[in-house]
């Protein structure tokens, strides 16, 4: 191969590259961002002596529900922000919740779940440290996993399994 054509090959094989990594792009500007979906948003709360009540197993089996609880690590008041996603990823619904210094509050899945039954994940996050929990409230009652990362914007918290009918 000769100089002239190694140079075409190299500008065609760019032009190409460069032509593939930009389609992704220019697909996803008709995506709607978390905040461009019309999904109304809830302000709950809801604090310890609430939680006990919830926390108790209820005899009835067609009623299922999950508290996401939180705990706050600050002396200054929180706010977190969660969005519940159904089993397809699109966006449910909102909720936010004031957590005073040192306090706990929680939120139902029934609360951001727009009074429909859902099975799915919900994501949160916050501006300051936070320590999240998850139980699945039902006829018995048992824990979930939540998970958190710690980083510069505050706490992103994933709540894997979320379910309510």
């Amino acid at each position: 191969m000769n100089y002239f054509m190694r140079k075409n090959f190299t500008v065609c094989f760019g032009a190409l590259l460069a032509m593939a990594m930009a389609a992704p792009v220019a697909a996803m500007e008709g995506v709607q961002s978390i905040e461009q979906i019309a999904v109304d948003e809830v302000e709950v709360n809801r604090g310890a002596d609430e939680l006990q009540a919830v926390l108790r197993p209820h005899p009835d089996r067609d009623v299922v529900n999950t508290v996401l609880a939180f705990n706050n690590a600050h002396r200054t008041e929180v706010v977190v922000r969660c969005v519940a996603y159904n089993a397809n990823g699109r966006p449910l619904g909102k909720a936010w919740v004031k957590i005073p210094g040192n306090g706990l509050r929680f939120i139902l899945a029934s609360d951001i779940a727009n009074g429909r039954d859902f099975v799915g994940s919900t994501r949160c996050h916050s501006a300051g440290k936070i320590v999240p929990a998850a139980f699945i409230v039902g006829r018995v009652l048992s824990d979930t996993p939540a998970n958190s990362t710690l980083g510069w914007g505050g706490t992103k918290m994933r709540f894997p399994t979320v379910v309510t009918y």
